[in-house]
Formats: structure tokens, sequence, C-alpha cells
């Protein structure tokens, strides 16, 4: 939503011998409330309902929440639906399942808007940008993903730095900064995560582990995250000549091995790249990402039935991954499988509906 979303917005005035009593809430006909009109039609009093007028202030507290009237829209929804916070999270996880990427986002906006003193509204937008990111960074999509990386991060700085943060929006900023490849700040938000109490075990183990991989096997070293970032930005030879130097200061750790391995992927020497990876999974790599890493370099040379191999490890450890459902998709139609790469397909849209590259590889193999 943009302030064009306001500028189509009608304002109306109250009549004077309104009710103005709705429960504890007093009606202020000095205060103009909004609706939008239809397009292409004029509005008319008949048009007018409480339900539009909820719709239009909550695009309000939306596109401007420190509008003038913001605190009186506020107090007024919450007296027409005292529930409307958690009705607008629940909508927003339907249309995020639905992948109603845009709604979703406008719901939660709204529900920022609406409650913006609650921590609750703002961690779910946090995570929504950074499930965006991940799912563009998945379709190649550079620009896209870069947009969204940066709404998280913005998302989780302004949430981080209250005092009424939950300890849960630590773990999921630390793993969103992993993900993201700015591995010393991503150890630094775990570490806070770890100083909190009533632990998942699970989570406490999974910060632990990333923390040591970030402060003891090196991923938060500044040569690992330079080399890490002009990988990810496409500037392949760079990043490729960073991650050797790394790697040959660190041997012995499979991190530099991973990153060697994929930055040789990207530079398809594909022989070079198997062997790198295949050095980092010695070393004790056993992440998801280098088995599919492994799968798009043996597919690349032929050896099938090992890529096959090498993405069922992949779907063990990560089995809602598109990417790495896809690239199954892909092999299993090099290896003659038609109908069990359309299966794989469709598994995928079931998970992430209107993935653009499950979608139009499930066409191109629907149309043969």
């Amino acid at each position: 939503m943009t302030n064009d979303t306001l500028s189509r917005l009608a304002w109306i005035d109250l009549p004077e011998d309104i009710e103005r009593n709705i429960g504890p809430f007093q009606l202020n006909p000095s205060i103009p409330l909004p609706i939008e009109p239809e397009e292409g039609k004029e509005l008319s009093l008949e048009d007018v309902t409480w339900e539009r007028v909820i719709a239009a202030a909550l695009l309000v507290l939306a596109n401007s929440p420190d509008h003038e009237h913001a605190g009186y829209y506020r107090d007024f929804l919450n007296a027409l639906r005292p529930n409307l916070l958690g009705e607008l999270s629940e909508a927003a996880e339907r249309s995020q399942d639905a992948g109603e990427w845009e709604h979703a986002q406008d719901i939660l906006l709204a529900a920022r808007g609406l409650a913006p003193q609650d921590p609750t509204p703002r961690y779910a937008l946090a995570r929504f940008y950074g499930r965006r990111w991940m799912n563009a960074d998945k379709s190649g999509n550079r620009e896209e993903a870069f947009s969204y990386s940066r709404a998280a991060d913005a998302a989780y700085n302004e949430l981080l730095s209250e005092d009424d943060a939950p300890n849960q929006a630590w773990f999921d900023a630390g793993m969103f900064r992993y993900q993201f490849g700015a591995y010393a700040r991503a150890a630094e938000t775990l570490e806070t995560f770890l100083q909190g109490d009533n632990l998942k075990e699970e989570q406490r183990q999974e910060a632990q582990r990333l923390v040591r991989l970030c402060r003891d096997e090196g991923q938060a070293d500044s040569l690992y995250e330079e080399a890490y970032a002009a990988l990810t930005a496409g500037r392949v030879q760079e990043g490729v000549a960073m991650a050797q130097d790394f790697r040959d200061r660190r041997p012995k750790g499979w991190p530099g091995w991973f990153l060697l391995g994929w930055g040789l992927r990207l530079a398809e020497k594909w022989t070079e790249a198997r062997e790198a990876l295949e050095g980092a999974r010695d070393r004790g790599c056993n992440e998801g990402d280098l088995f599919n890493e492994l799968a798009i370099c043996t597919r690349a040379m032929g050896d099938y039935g090992a890529s096959a191999s090498a993405l069922e490890e992949a779907l063990k450890r990560d089995p809602e991954n598109i990417k790495i459902i896809s690239n199954m998709a892909l092999v299993r139609m090099e290896q003659g499988q038609r109908e069990d790469a359309i299966r794989w397909l469709k598994t995928a849209l079931a998970m992430e509906p209107g993935d653009p590259i499950c979608t139009q590889l499930l066409a191109e193999i629907e149309s043969e």
C-alpha cells in the first residue's frame, strides 16, 4: 500500500445527532471517518457501512500510522471489533499459506498500525519479510531478494531495539542473519537469545551450533563474509578467489571447503566444485545446502543417480525447501521419469502456491 491508496479515500462527516456511544468509546462528529469508494462509482450514503469504514481506517493506519487522527481511529476500531488484531493475524496467516503475498503484507502493515506498541505485529512483519526474502532468493530474483532482505533487517532491528521483544524473536533474527550471510551479527544475536530463559532444547542446540561455526570455524571472519557477499552479488571470480584464500587459511574446517565449492559451482567448474564440496562433507559438513550443491554438480556432469541420492539427503534435512524439490524434479526429468517430476513440482506448488520457477517448469513438462 502507498499514499496513492490514501488519495483514493473519501472522508465522511457524521451527523451531529448520531448515537455517539460504542461501549466506553464515544464517537466524535468533528473527526471525519474514511471510506474507500468503489472504483468508477460515485459514493452515496447507501454505500456507507461500518465494515467499509473499518477497512478504510485500517488503510489509513497501515499507510500513515502517524496520521493526526490515528489514535482516534485505533480506539474506534477496537471499540467496534475488540478482537480485530487477532482477526488480522489469522487473515495474514491464511493469505501467506495461499501464496497471496501482497494481501498478507497489507494486512500485517494494518495490524502494526492498529497496535504500534504491541511487539506481536512487528514480529510477524519481520518474519514475513524474512520469508519473502528467502523465497525470492531461492527463485533467483536478486532485486526482489535484496529489497526484502533490507525490509527484514530493518524490521528485526526495530523489533529488537525495544525492551519488550520476545526472546524467540532473537532466535528468528539470528537465523535470518545467518542465512543472509551476516555471520558476525548472527552470532551476536544468537548469543543474546541463549541468555534467555525457558529455551526450547532444539533451538538452544541449533543456536549453539551456529555460534560455534561463526566464532570457532571462522564464518564470522571478515574474509568469509566478504567472499559470501561477493558470490551472492554475482561477483563469482572475486568470491572464488577469497573463498580459496579462506579455505587455505583454515583447511581443517568445513566452511571454507563448502564456500569454495559453492563458488566453483557458480563458475560452472563442476569437477572442482564437486571435489571441494566432498571435502566439506568429509570434514563434517552435514547441511542440506551441501547436498543440494552436490546434486547440481553431479547433474551437470550427467551422474543423475548421484544427483538424486544427494537430493534425497538434502530433503531429509530440509524437506520443505522448494529449491531442492524443483531440482529433484529436474533430475527425474533427466532420468526420463516424467510423471515423478510432475509429482515433485505439484508437491512444491502445494507448499508455495505460485512459485514462479516451479510453475514454469510444470508448464514446460506438461506441454511436452
